[in-house]
């Protein structure tokens, strides 16, 4: 490669905070544009940073990187792949009803048990690659964030819920990639389970009998560990 009196630059490893991201935290267009160019040129791009391995993930992704990256000054280098791929539309259900609910006109009282069911394809490479299923921020939401009964629902949902998938590779929450990796087409379920206590006066029960939360947003994020 040889343009504006760069000769054969093949490689270029940059770090992140103050360099490669605005004082937000965040990358801008240009940053984006500039790093695929480079590799558009045939120059692989790579980062470095004292970050733990999840600060990057999300920068290295949304660069388009497959190059190794080095987290913690390059104490840990990370390298393969991470995705999650949305399979299709979900599904609500409750109190283990097989009968899909709408949730937008469902009623719920307290003691319910409500399940989003959704199919998604996870890809994860890398010999020590592990990677956890988490509930995706903004999932569970206060329908109005100035009424503390509407914060107070959606913490005590946010904290509760569960998360469950099965499949070659996956334990729980847990996406460990081992030598073969995980590709493969899974069913995740989010269960949540609305506050009910028969002790009168419960603090939980009395915070959040009168809140009201969104869950119209709800989704699945897939984190390295």
């Amino acid at each position: 490669m040889k343009e504006n009196g760069m000769t054969d630059l093949r490689l270029v490893i940059s770090d992140i905070d103050g360099t490669l991201t605005r004082s937000d935290k965040t990358l801008s267009e240009g940053v984006v544009a500039a790093v695929k160019r480079l590799t558009d040129a045939g120059v692989r791009f790579s980062l470095i940073s004292a970050r733990p391995p999840s600060g990057l993930l999300w920068i290295a992704d949304r660069l388009g990187l497959t190059t190794p990256i080095g987290a913690f000054n390059g104490g840990t280098i990370v390298a393969g792949n991470l995705v999650v791929t949305d399979g299709g539309a979900g599904v609500w259900t409750a109190n283990g009803s097989p009968t899909p609910i709408t949730i937008a006109s469902y009623k719920i009282v307290p003691g319910d048990v409500l399940t989003y069911t959704k199919p998604m394809t996870i890809t994860a490479t890398g010999n020590n690659l592990v990677a956890t299923l988490g509930l995706g921020a903004g999932s569970i939401s206060p329908s109005n964030a100035g009424t503390a009964a509407d914060v107070a629902l959606a913490g005590y949902l946010t904290k509760s819920a569960t998360i469950t998938a099965t499949g070659p590779g996956i334990s729980g929450t847990t996406v460990t990639a081992g030598t073969a990796g995980v590709s493969q087409s899974v069913t995740v379920a989010v269960t949540v389970t609305f506050p009910k206590s028969a002790t009168v006066g419960d603090p939980t029960e009395a915070a959040t009998k009168t809140g009201s939360v969104s869950l119209d947003n709800m989704s699945v994020s897939l984190t390295q560990n």
